[in-house]
């Protein structure tokens, strides 16, 4: 029972990762916040917090569904 609850986690951990990188290349601002990423003077703080942001709403969701997906078919199998 607990494979199936990490493939389905991962499933949809994996789904809102690829929803969030829509929204970030589609450039919807309204998701994120304005100030997330459409700054007009960009210092290298400001890159840093953008690098941030990406990598904790889009990368990490994206990994941590991949992980959950590959142990709970490995568990199946």
């Amino acid at each position: 029972m607990m494979w199936i609850i990490l493939i389905v986690a991962g499933g949809v951990l994996m789904l809102f990762g690829i929803c969030m990188l829509w929204g970030w290349v589609d450039g919807k601002a309204g998701w994120f916040d304005v100030s997330v990423f459409d700054r007009s003077g960009s210092s290298k703080t400001d890159r840093q917090f953008l690098d941030l942001h990406y990598i904790a709403i889009v990368l990490a969701p994206l990994l941590v569904g991949v992980i959950m997906l590959a142990y709970g078919l490995q568990g199946l199998r």
